[in-house]
């Protein structure tokens, strides 16, 4: 179970490669997903600005021309960002199978294992309650076969188990945003066909502006699914979170001076991006 990169011997850690280290196995699909969901979040957001403003005022070619360039990458990205979560499920299931079976709240291993969709976990009776479950999909899922095995959480101690509720409903928010974006994203395709580049509707655009956080919500839920499925690992089958916390006291100054000044300039970002943004609309400058 030593990571890629490292030799363990005598009880330590010892020659590590840091680049072997970064290429571990759970690179590809990370790097792949994570970049991905980036594009997606950001071309949403500012697809669904630039729609407000649409919808203020529908003959700024500024908005327009924005509005086309982040709607058609965000719905170019968010296929392939659905592919790449398919191949990263799949080497989840490889590399961390009991993060799959929390994230599916699947229990007990075995095959012809159902998809869960949202639900109740009970870790006490091994159950879904409430839950929607596709039958068959989650084998199919993970081996392209209903005859699939998939391992569940009854081959772990029941104390290794993560909070199997948390990333089981992150999960779920991840992937329902994801799917909403991408109905979206096919919408948009279809009608830009059918007019053939020509004018969005109203509708379209309100639909733009209420899905423009979906992406990241889901980005922020995917991370938690990430952190809170490898618990109670911080080296998966190696060290524990618990046995990695540092003991220096006091941790919470630096903390909060932090967060005070992320929070500063999170204020500034917005205030400047405001002000560039809307003296460089052209209506603002006698334009178009």
């Amino acid at each position: 179970n030593t990571p890629v990169g490292f030799k363990y011997e005598n009880g330590e850690f010892s020659d590590i490669d840091p680049i072997a280290a970064m290429l571990n196995p759970a690179a590809l699909h990370e790097v792949l997903h994570m970049t991905f969901a980036a594009t997606v979040a950001t071309g949403f957001m500012v697809a669904g600005i630039h729609a407000y403003f649409l919808l203020r005022n529908s003959k700024s070619e500024f908005h327009r021309a924005a509005f086309g360039i982040a709607a058609a990458m965000a719905c170019v990205s968010i296929p392939l960002q659905v592919l790449t979560g398919d191949l990263a499920a799949r080497r989840v299931a490889k590399y961390q199978p009991m993060k799959l079976a929390a994230m599916e709240a699947h229990y007990e291993t075995r095959s012809h294992a159902p998809f869960v969709i949202g639900g109740i976990p009970d870790d006490e009776t091994k159950t879904t309650k409430h839950g929607l479950e596709i039958p068959n999909a989650l084998s199919l899922l993970i081996g392209h076969s209903a005859d699939t095995v998939v391992p569940g959480l009854d081959q772990i101690p029941r104390e290794e188990w993560p909070n199997v509720k948390l990333v089981h409903w992150s999960f779920d928010v991840m992937v329902g945003c994801g799917m909403v974006m991408l109905g979206l994203a096919l919408w948009a395709g279809v009608a830009y066909w059918k007019k053939r580049g020509g004018a969005v509707t109203v509708r379209l655009l309100k639909a733009f502006l209420i899905c423009a956080p979906l992406g990241f919500i889901a980005l922020e839920a995917g991370w938690f699914v990430t952190e809170f499925g490898r618990q109670p690992w911080i080296i998966y089958g190696i060290m524990k979170t618990s046995e990695a916390v540092t003991p220096m006291p006091n941790l919470v100054v630096p903390f909060t001076t932090f967060t005070i000044v992320y929070i500063f300039l999170s204020v500034v970002l917005v205030f400047l991006l405001r002000r560039q943004f809307m003296e460089t609309a052209p209506e603002k400058r006698g334009g178009a």
